[in-house]
């Protein structure tokens, strides 16, 4: 899976200081190790003069993610990348056990004082667009909510590009929709795309 976008603040002044996330490769980005293998498999390439972030996964190795921490966690609004998938885990689902694949996946971090909240956005092949549910390790403490914005069949090739409202999902997951629920700053970045569940190439 390849993911190209733009991290950009510079929108901020222009909208009542909402701010809009967007993806972009850069030193920034590191490996997230408390989750992941020793092994990263994602690399910066350049394609008809933009630079993506390409993930090859093989089943050989751990599963890793990318973290990005966001300097100034308060004040942003939505989130904007394009993805592109070449090779999908073949089989994959992510709600069984064994299956858990996601042919790529952004997630989204924010944090109270005590309490962290997830939201990962996935691009699934067993699940349909519209799918969200709470993963299994979620806790008190700890939340994630699992969000499919693209599901099969699957598409080999095409760029899909996606903009999310981070302030509206979270007060919709995790706010049971009340309007002015009070969203916490989110603090990082996750990027992910693996086969380990499955043993599939997933590019």
């Amino acid at each position: 899976v390849a993911a190209a976008a733009l991290l950009l603040a510079g929108a901020a002044a222009a909208q009542e200081g909402k701010r809009t996330v967007t993806l972009t490769p850069g030193p920034e980005w590191k490996v997230l190790s408390t989750f992941s293998g020793k092994v990263d498999y994602y690399k910066v390439v350049e394609e008809g003069g933009e630079k993506l972030i390409r993930a090859s996964y093989d089943p050989k190795l751990d599963t890793v993610i990318m973290y990005r921490k966001l300097k100034k966690p308060r004040g942003y609004a939505t989130m904007k990348w394009k993805w592109r998938v070449r090779k999908f885990p073949v089989g994959a689902n992510e709600t069984i056990e064994g299956k858990m694949d996601s042919a790529g996946a952004v997630y989204v971090y924010f944090k109270e004082t005590l309490r962290e909240y997830a939201i990962k956005y996935v691009w699934s092949v067993g699940l349909e667009k519209g799918t969200n549910f709470q993963t299994k390790d979620s806790n008190v403490l700890k939340k994630m909510r699992l969000v499919v914005l693209e599901g099969p069949p699957p598409e080999t090739g095409k760029w899909r590009t996606e903009e999310v409202d981070l302030q509206a999902d979270y007060r919709k997951y995790f706010l049971d929709g009340k309007k002015d629920g009070e969203v916490p700053p989110v603090v990082g970045i996750g990027l992910l795309s693996d086969g380990d569940g499955t043993q599939s190439v997933v590019e």
